[in-house]
């Protein structure tokens, strides 16, 4: 799922209209913005969700999602959607696109009563532009949102300056969710399982046990089972032009347990010398012909159906969702060649590795636009989905048809179960478990029994303990259109050509020089303005999250 960036000019923005009947205005000294709504049609209670007094209402709302490979078989259809529209008296209209089409929509100002989008989209700055605030709704309509449903923290990270929250994620993991044990790593150093063993389960988090496990390993078994020459290393694809490092730039560095800030300030990785240490090692692996050429060229998806193929020995990877359906391949090809996970590269010190189990600003948000004529529906729709119960329905269905609870676990049915495993196409359209994610609340499903997919749950388990929040470094980076942005574009881009550089280097010297060059060249390109406007933004993050 690529994420791009929306660019909204002035003119753009003005041309977004209030909500009928409705206006807003500005309180003294800058506090909070007040917005005029249609008075609730009944009484709401802070411990009860609005929809459970609301079901005589019928609605129909139109909800855009802008992910143009998003399609649903139509509300109702599916067990989840069945069950909404049963409890709420509700049919919603979901339309899909891209980012040009959000351009156009909100070009028009004809929005639908609900928009869901990537948070890092410009866009969602302006959002005071084109949604109702959240807090604002719920205390009128349906105080349970910010009494129970929603979460505390979130809330707080995402209210504004203004004093309002617009709009809410999807997948924000928490401080407290972290503390409860409920986060899921998403890096993984993978090895073949058979080929491992066979040479005597090395340790491969030093570079010269991991230089000598891929010389073993490509002496005990040289082929695949396709005949084609087995490859000793490889990771996430680069995409070189577009200064994406796969898993050589930060998931590397999260293995080797660098930080990413101290002091309470931006931390450089790029220039740590443990870094430096394990590209090092890399280049003399791809100089060994451990790593292939394809490494610079193949796209991911290429390169995990060589690993469903066996292909390669140890694959370093910074998507360990993204692998299911290739582990489930492979494993169903030859069950005898199972990947697995193992500690990978370490720091000199010997240090576990630390990744992030998730970050508190999630990944899309979802906001009420001031089109809607049914404002208070669309809260309760929002407090319905964000809510404990309504993340078991999104999730595991209907207690009694889809699933039981076992010991307040969450224990699907063998007809569901299985469906899922045989048709993935029947199971999202009949079932539809896991489509409707547009505020679910993961850390909540994993510790009511939401499990990994078999193919990849030894790979997820090996990265339980080793998971931190780095909440201080969300979005710090220049805000995209700006000139500094573009700089930081420009020093990506040069990053991942040096790291190719690097590895391409026929000596020590020669690489580390390579390196020595992309550094100082960062200068160039306003480095340190742009690390003065993390600082500054960390700094506000690290004020924002007391």
């Amino acid at each position: 799922m690529k994420k791009r960036t929306l660019v909204m000019t002035g003119l753009t923005l003005l041309a977004v209209v209030a909500l009928a009947g409705c206006s807003s205005k500005e309180k003294a000294g800058g506090t909070a913005k007040e917005t005029k709504l249609p008075e609730a049609r009944f009484e709401p209670d802070p411990q009860t969700p609005s929809w459970e007094k609301d079901t005589e209402h019928a609605a129909k709302l139109k909800w855009y999602v802008n992910f143009d490979w998003y399609a649903q078989p139509g509300w109702g259809v599916d067990t989840v959607t069945r069950k909404i529209k049963e409890d709420m008296n509700i049919d919603v209209e979901i339309v899909s696109g891209n980012d040009e089409k959000l351009n156009t929509m909100m070009a028009s100002g004809n929005l639908p009563d609900l928009v869901t989008f990537d948070k890092n989209l410009t866009i969602a700055q302006d959002a005071p532009k084109f949604a109702l605030p959240l807090n604002q709704l719920a205390e009128k309509y349906d105080p349970y949102f910010l009494e129970e449903a929603a979460k505390k923290q979130t809330v707080q990270w995402y209210t504004k300056e203004d004093g309002n929250i617009y709009g809410y994620p999807s997948f924000s993991v928490t401080q407290d969710d972290y503390d409860a044990g409920n986060t899921v790593g998403d890096q993984v150093f993978i090895v073949r399982k058979d080929i491992y063993e066979k040479i005597g389960k090395p340790d491969m988090s030093t570079p010269e046990g991991f230089l000598s496990a891929l010389e073993k390993a490509k002496e005990a078994t040289p082929k695949a089972d396709d005949g084609s020459e087995l490859i000793g290393f490889a990771s996430t694809a680069i995409d070189i032009a577009n200064g994406g490092d796969g898993a050589m730039g930060g998931t590397l560095q999260d293995f080797l347990a660098i930080p990413v800030s101290k002091d309470d300030a931006w931390y450089d990785r790029d220039a740590d010398e443990e870094y430096i240490t394990w590209l090092e090692t890399l280049r003399q692996a791809y100089n060994k012909e451990l790593m292939s050429d394809e490494q610079f060229s193949d796209n991911d998806n290429t390169m995990k159906e060589k690993l469903s193929q066996g292909k390669y020995f140890a694959y370093l990877h910074s998507n360990t969702k993204g692998l299911n359906e290739f582990m489930s391949n492979n494993n169903k090809r030859n069950k005898d060649q199972e990947y697995i996970a193992i500690d990978g590269p370490k720091n000199s010190a010997g240090d576990d590795s630390v990744f992030t189990g998730g970050t508190i600003g999630g990944w899309t948000n979802t906001f009420i636009t001031n089109q809607t004529k049914e404002p208070q529906k669309a809260m309760e729709l929002l407090t319905y989905l964000t809510s404990k119960y309504g993340n078991m329905v999104a999730t595991f269905g209907i207690e009694g048809e889809t699933y039981e609870l076992v010991d307040n676990k969450a224990v699907l049915s063998e007809e569901t179960e299985a469906l899922r495993n045989s048709d993935i196409a029947k199971f999202d359209k009949t079932v539809g478990l896991g489509s409707y994610w547009f505020t679910i609340d993961s850390a909540y499903t994993l510790s009511m029994g939401e499990e990994p997919a078999t193919s990849i749950r030894q790979m997820v388990r090996w990265a339980d303990d080793k998971l931190a929040p780095r909440f201080e470094i969300e979005e710090i980076d220049p805000t995209p259109g700006t000139s500094l942005a573009r700089n930081l574009t420009t020093i990506n881009t040069d990053r991942v050509q040096a790291i190719v550089k690097y590895l391409e280097a026929t000596d020590e010297k020669a690489g580390k020089q390579v390196w020595d060059d992309f550094l100082a060249s960062r200068d160039n390109n306003n480095f340190e303005k742009i690390t003065k406007e993390r600082n500054d933004k960390l700094a506000d993050n690290v004020k924002k999250l007391k």
